[in-house]
């Protein structure tokens, strides 16, 4: 599976299985999906129902 962000500039089709370019690799995302608020946290806060948390570590 392709990971354009993780991989620089990955210029692979998006059929392939995983990425053969060799793009630089800057980093690992490591959320598969984004964190998103809590049900009590957008109650409280109106402004956290579009905020959406993921983590990516630079190597």
């Amino acid at each position: 599976m392709h990971s354009h962000g993780a991989n620089g500039k990955c210029t692979c089709p998006s059929d392939l299985p995983y990425c053969v370019c060799g793009a630089k690799k800057v980093g690992n995302i490591i959320t598969r999906k984004p964190i998103i608020a809590t049900k009590e946290e957008q109650e409280e806060n109106s402004r956290s129902k579009s905020a959406k948390l993921r983590i990516f570590e630079k190597i």
